[in-house]
């Protein structure tokens, strides 16, 4: 009898064995069948958000809904592209991307997604999900997730390296647009540049990129101080910040010889405001860009069938910077230079500079007093050979102008008060000083007046 009592006993014992058992196997079935239902969601929400306007923002939010927790997607520099707050977030902010890479066990570009703590200077330390979006060599951005829901942390990095897959997608996409739209654009600008006429085409291609054609323009062209013809000079950035400068339309072409950059000219501004913005401009983004080879030519304000003519304006005058290099010129318009710009691009260098002794050598042997003569000479011609004008501008007496001139004609034999000729050589000497940054001859630093 006692021992069908235990033996009872003991079966009891193993049946309730048995029923933990298959409870707990089917609580760990449920909790996997609700972590595959969670996945499945998730990525089908991320694959219906890619066909969406907006699609980056659009991934985001619906990251941050489903794992109730703040997202910010971060471009490479630190900046922020998108982010979102759910509702149940109690964090709306992240630390930087710098402090954020800087901590121990920072993940690495291209990694799976990974588990970053920064000291909050709380009790608990604060945690974010950290991985790249980038594509071979290219890093597009980070995105980065709190930790603060009840989505266990492993799903959290599984989502996040989800939500990366369909970001660089996107991003991936949007760069191959970018790049066509971009081809279609330098396209439509040699076309600009060869016409002197434009056809049903060439209008209907400018009507769907938005450019527009009655717009008059600047041509720039850029190239490399010293380099090969072939520019280094990022064609796109440079166009990119010039176009926010100026806010306006710009049309941008990487040629073999340079970079011609198309700048349509505000309606109603002065052409000299124009040109001088212009080149304000393409000093800041030369500069910007941490460019310290690249110069540029701007040309005249030109108007709709021309461009042909203002290309060759602006590639003469960068071919003059880089002829006869200075620290103190970058770009140069072609009015600076005026038609002694045709000699300068295109003669033979050492013949150019050998004229210039044969011209103005006794001046630029001289001490101090030689170079108020060079000063002079420079103001009477940028005054229109107005000696009253000279005098204000050097701010001496008009009789002190006459002298200097006087003396100019003794030492070089150049009547520039009388003769036409001597007035041409002169002005063409002149301007190869100022390429130069010759100390005694005022610069480039405005457009001609």
């Amino acid at each position: 009898m006692a021992q069908r009592l235990k033996r009872g006993e003991s079966e009891s014992s193993d049946l309730r064995r048995d029923g933990k058992r298959k409870s707990a196997a089917d609580s760990r079935e449920e909790t996997a069948a609700s972590s595959l239902s969670w996945k499945l969601k998730l990525e089908t929400m991320l694959a219906d958000r890619r066909a969406a306007v907006g699609t980056l923002s659009c991934l985001v939010s619906t990251l941050s809904g489903m794992l109730d927790a703040t997202v910010f997607l971060i471009g490479p520099t630190g900046q922020v592209i998108s982010r979102a707050v759910s509702p149940g977030a109690s964090s709306t902010t992240i630390p930087t991307l710098e402090r954020l890479n800087s901590q121990e066990g920072a993940i690495a570009v291209g990694a799976p997604a990974g588990v970053v703590r920064v000291a909050s200077g709380q009790a608990v330390d604060s945690e974010y999900v950290l991985a790249s979006v980038v594509d071979g060599d290219h890093v597009f951005g980070w995105i980065v997730a709190t930790i603060e829901s009840s989505v266990p942390i492993a799903d959290v990095q599984w989502a996040v390296d989800r939500a990366v897959v369909h970001l660089t997608a996107e991003f991936v996409s949007q760069r191959r647009i970018a790049r066509v739209a971009w081809n279609a654009r330098a396209n439509l600008a040699r076309q600009m540049v060869r016409s002197t006429t434009y056809d049903a085409d060439l209008r209907a291609c400018a009507e769907y990129l938005g450019v527009d054609l009655a717009a008059d323009r600047v041509i720039t062209f850029v190239l490399e101080r010293g380099r090969p013809s072939g520019s280094a000079v990022d064609a796109g950035r440079l166009g990119d910040l010039i176009s926010e400068d100026l806010d306006v339309d710009i049309l941008t072409i990487r040629g073999t010889e340079g970079v011609i950059l198309s700048i349509a000219a505000p309606i109603g501004v002065g052409n000299a405001t124009v040109i001088a913005r212009c080149k304000a401009a393409v000093n800041r983004g030369l500069e910007r860009m941490g460019d310290r080879f690249a110069v540029a030519g701007i040309s005249s304000v030109t108007r709709p069938g021309q461009l042909r003519r203002a290309y060759r304006e602006a590639f003469e005058a960068a071919r003059c910077l880089d002829r006869y290099p200075s620290e103190s010129n970058r770009a140069i318009a072609c009015d600076e230079l005026g038609p002694a710009r045709l000699l300068v691009a295109n003669s033979n260098e050492q013949s150019v500079r050998m004229y210039v002794y044969d011209v103005l050598g006794d001046l630029l042997a001289g001490g101090v007093s030689n170079n108020d003569l060079l000063r002079t000479l420079q103001e009477f011609f940028d005054s229109g050979r107005s000696v009253r004008e000279t005098a204000v501008r050097l701010d001496v007496h008009e009789n002190t102008v006459r002298h200097r001139l006087g003396r100019v004609h003794e030492l070089t034999g150049l009547d520039v008060a009388a003769n036409s000729n001597d007035q041409l050589s002169a002005q063409t000497a002149l301007l190869i000083l100022r390429l130069q940054g010759h100390h005694a001859v005022p610069g480039f630093g405005q457009v001609a007046r």
